[in-house]
């Protein structure tokens, strides 16, 4: 068997040992995390164990809400974040006074538009990834995902199983580091690195078992904590091996971190998060054992146990649908076979059950991020105004504002820089204007919570309008007091209105002066044909008066 120098084996021999200390360190949370996934998530939960492909997953689930739930808040937090309907973020600059300048503003537009359509685009599977990503946050508390570029395809987001994850942290608590364990045959490892990147055992392995599968590792993390045996680009490198034969199957080094790992909320001394799942989980085993302790009960009602006499009947006894038993002639009432009396009160387990259903939903904030307002007795929504239900929206703001204030900072700033980086790198986006190279650019959000947040402040500025209207009629001269040009450019920021509706002020100033000039020529203009006009009339005047005079002398 060849083998790879030295360097290359103390790399995956480093590696490996290191793997197994962040094993150990997420050992703790696996088993609360496979109880959630059995009962929640079925189709995620190898924590513990591995079910064989095509196995059944739902041994444990007795009741589907939980999962409709789950289901519920990912959609639901899917379209509160990343609307693949309407723009859900801008890219805008720091500085206030450089989103003055035009063609500033107009590339930050463009750009965000690239950036967008990446996110839309069905190819990049991105909606399909985020999804995913929103179940693993929703249940475990924690999502992990790549964005990676493939040659002649564009960029690939994938979304990776949590179960196949292991992460560290940084000194400021930020997630850096991520080695992910995971399986590939064979042939896949030809497909991927060549016959000359793997070892012999897999090339005679392939020849009679082409899908045998090995172990394989990913690292990834900054490498300037790798002792790389290469050199690469960038501040994060990345390192694939397969640990059965200390092997290294590939190195690559990235501008900035590849991947993306969001907690929904976090204990200060931990790594990894817990999400609604973690909250959910005791009435979710409440609900399971109302279900089974239901479930027996209508059975019982259904189907109840008999009570046959101990004698006169020729057993077994024949309880089938059109059944035959035979029994003494000339028994009484009292000796027939009859349902044994067993009391159920099975609404008192369908109220609890409702009851603890709803907890469950609250867990999973579907009261807030699906809004259907307020429902009756019968279970149909009640029908509200659009000022009742903004008024529902402004109450629900201080609970899903720091939900949303977290995924901002973790999740959707590195995923739009990471995506915006390669799209430049690409050339699918213009270089910057030179006022932006030296300048930083940021992002703003637009989801329903900040939407909700900005109508607000421009209410503010309608309602001191309305204020004012009668006082106007009064006194026109208070309308002075307003500076109508600022509040046209409030107005478009609050609303994000596109860079290129507006006029710059330049341009505004430009084209007034050249409208008071115009004015100014026609005045003189019409000034001069006055001018013209009454010497017409004079001279009109002085010749008649000659003529009349020349008559009188006649």
């Amino acid at each position: 068997m060849q083998e790879q120098s030295e360097p290359y084996q103390n790399l995956a021999i480093q590696i490996k040992s290191e793997l197994e200390k962040l094993i150990n360190r997420r050992h703790p949370w696996e088993g609360n995390w496979q109880e959630i996934g059995e009962m929640m998530a079925p189709n995620r939960a190898d924590f513990i164990g591995k079910k064989s492909r095509g196995a059944s997953r739902r041994t444990r689930v007795f009741n589907s809400r939980p999962i409709q739930a789950l289901t519920r808040f990912t959609a639901g937090l899917q379209n509160l974040l990343v609307p693949a309907q309407i723009p859900w973020f801008y890219l805008k600059t720091r500085e206030e006074e450089l989103m003055k300048v035009r063609n500033v503003r107009v590339w930050l537009d463009e750009t965000t538009k690239i950036v967008r359509d990446a996110f839309v685009n069905p190819k990049m599977g991105f909606q399909s990834s985020f999804h995913e990503y929103t179940q693993d946050l929703g249940a475990f508390g924690t999502g992990v995902m790549l964005v990676l570029e493939r040659p002649g395809f564009g960029l690939h987001f994938m979304t990776l199983p949590l179960n196949q994850c292991y992460l560290g942290k940084d000194a400021y608590d930020n997630i850096d580091t991520l080695f992910r364990k995971y399986e590939h045959s064979a042939k896949e490892l030809v497909e991927t690195y060549g016959e000359e990147g793997v070892p012999e055992p897999v090339l005679d392995i392939l020849k009679n078992n082409p899908y045998e599968e090995f172990e394989c590792i990913h690292a990834l993390k900054p490498k300037r904590y790798f002792n790389l045996p290469q050199t690469v680009i960038g501040e994060y490198a990345s390192v694939y091996i397969l640990p059965r034969f200390n092997w290294v199957l590939g190195i690559k080094g990235f501008h900035e971190k590849p991947f993306i790992a969001s907690r929904w909320e976090r204990i200060a001394t931990e790594t990894y998060g817990r999400g609604p799942g973690d909250q959910a989980l005791d009435d979710v085993r409440m609900l399971n054992e109302i279900e089974k302790s239901y479930l027996r009960a209508l059975q019982k009602v259904v189907d109840p146990p008999l009570m046959i006499p101990d004698d006169g009947f020729i057993t077994p006894v024949r309880t089938t649908p059109g059944g035959l038993n035979y029994y003494r002639a000339g028994l009484g009432s009292d000796f027939r076979i009859m349902p044994m009396p067993t009391p159920q009160r099975i609404d008192y387990a369908k109220d609890k059950m409702a009851d603890v259903v709803q907890s469950i939903e609250s867990a999973f904030y579907l009261d807030m991020l699906q809004l259907p307002g307020p429902t009756a007795g019968d279970g149909d929504v009640i029908r509200q105004t659009a000022t009742e239900v903004q008024a529902r929206q402004q109450d629900r703001l201080p609970i899903l504002g720091p939900i949303v204030a977290r995924q901002e900072s973790e999740l959707l700033g590195p995923l739009i820089e990471r995506t915006t980086a390669l799209l430049l790198r690409s050339g699918l986006i213009k270089p910057p204007p030179e006022e932006l190279m030296e300048a930083e650019y940021g992002v703003e959000y637009q989801n329903p919570v900040s939407i909700a947040l900005r109508s607000i402040e421009l209410q503010s500025v309608q309602q001191l309008m309305n204020y004012i209207a009668p006082f106007a009629q009064i006194d026109p001269t208070i309308l002075r007091r307003f500076d109508l040009s600022g509040l046209v450019e409030a107005g478009a920021e609050i609303l994000r209105t596109p860079a290129g509706i507006l006029k710059t002020e330049e341009e505004f100033e430009a084209e007034l002066m050249q409208e008071k000039q115009q004015q100014q020529q026609q005045m003189m203009m019409q000034q001069q044909q006055q001018a013209a006009d009454i010497a017409v009339q004079g001279t009109q005047s002085m010749e008649n008066a000659a003529s009349a005079e020349a008559m009188g002398r006649a």
